[in-house]
Formats: structure tokens, sequence, C-alpha cells
């Protein structure tokens, strides 16, 4: 019988937030999570055990083996972050997992960080673009006011999408941001783009340097394979046809 199982220890404080990142797009989820757990700081408080939806799996960490999905706490946040992605057919008992833990935790909100596959994202020499999705129209506005517009159109799936719907029903406001991202390598530069713009608000403090210099590694390295594929793949004149 499948079933999903939380194991949570009692919070020491309140948590006003709980970010959750999950692996997605250029891994910006996953990412942005573990700079927060990092940065800031954040203890294990416990863990979500996925049952039959997955198979037996461990993250080992020092010699130690944890759940692949993990619950940190500190400073008035709370993270749920996943070192593996969530089985399709688990996403919506995660997603309203996640909400119970949510209320379990007396947290006001939930903010969801992701990125959106974009091929354009290789020649991006600029900030990559943000977008905003909530279940409250108060938040639409309140982050329209500060800058940050929301997506005009889209489709949502997985946990997100789960979390998303179930927050309008559970009176719960869920917070979705996503950024544009490498659609097949980790980009640690979109996750600091993004946590850039969190920070303004939300009371988080991240160290953004390391991700940003990873990520222009990344981005060079891939734009000179690209352009060597193209050079080795485009024919020479001596065997085009007329």
């Amino acid at each position: 019988m499948q079933s999903v199982t939380i194991h949570i220890e009692k919070l020491q404080e309140k948590v006003n937030t709980l970010f959750v990142g999950l692996p997605d797009a250029g891994l910006v989820g996953l990412i942005a999570a573990n700079q927060l757990v990092h940065d800031m700081k954040l203890q294990g408080m416990g863990w979500i055990d996925l049952g039959d939806y997955m198979p037996p799996t461990a993250v080992v960490h020092s010699g130690l083996p944890f759940s692949p999905v993990q619950i940190f706490a500190g400073s008035g946040i709370a993270v749920i972050t996943a070192e593996v992605p969530i089985p399709v057919e688990a996403s919506k008992i995660v997603g309203e997992t996640v909400l119970s833990i949510a209320k379990k935790i007396s947290a006001k909100e939930v903010v969801t960080v992701g990125g959106l596959a974009s091929e354009d994202r290789y020649e991006e020499e600029s900030q990559p673009t943000i977008y905003f999705v909530s279940s409250s129209p108060e938040e639409v506005k309140k982050m329209s006011d500060a800058g940050i517009y929301p997506l005009d159109g889209g489709l949502l799936m997985g946990v997100y999408a789960q979390l998303m719907m179930g927050g309008i029903k559970e009176e719960i406001p869920v917070n979705a941001f996503y950024i544009n991202a490498y659609p097949r390598l980790p980009d640690p530069g979109a996750a600091a783009a993004l946590l850039t713009v969190l920070s303004k608000i939300y009371p988080i403090k991240v160290d953004i340097e390391g991700l940003v210099k990873q990520s222009e590694e990344i981005r060079m390295k891939t734009k000179q394979i690209m352009q060597q594929v193209a050079s080795v793949s485009r024919p020479s004149s001596s065997f085009m046809y007329t």
C-alpha cells in the first residue's frame, strides 16, 4: 500500500515562511533551497518518507544516510528540499503533505522556487527573467507593486500545482517564483538571481557570489561546446550538392 509519512520534531521557534525547493529545470529549486539551508545555518527538523512511491533511496552526507526529502528550520523560516525528483504519481499526496506541514508548524505562507527551461538562457548575458504566481490575489498585487510581475499564462504541473490549488482550498497563501534556467544543466546563476530577489522580500541572507561564478563557468563552457558541435556538423562546400 502506497503511503507518505512525516517525521518531524517539535519546533523551538515560530516559523513565518515555509520554502520549498525541488529538483527541476537547472536544479534551481534544489540549489536555492540548499543555499538557504547552508547560509542561514538551518537545523534538520525531520523528513518525509515517500514509502512505496519511491524505490529505497538514501542520500549520504559525511558517512551518514538521510532521507532524500528533508525538512530544515531556523531563523523564522523552514525549508523542504528533495535531492531526487518527486515521482509524478506522488505529486498530489506530496503537495498535500507539504501543506499539512505548513499548518502543523503554523507557517503564514508557503514559497516555492523553481526553474523554467529556456534554450535562450545559454545566450543570456543579463539576469534571467523571473515570473510570479500566487494563490492569493492580494499577494499578486503586492508583488506587482514591488516590480515582480505575474506570469501571464502557462500550465503548472506536479507538486507545485497541487500546492497552489491546495493553498486556495486551505486558505494558505502559496507564492511561486520561477526563473528562466538551463534546460539540461545545473544553473546556480539562475538560483542566485532568484535568491537575490527573494532576499528583498523575505528576511533571508544568502551569499550568492559562489553561485554566480559557478554559473558563468558552466555557461561559457556550454557555449564553447555548442559552437564546436555546430562547426563540426556544418558541411564543407566541397561536399554540398546543388
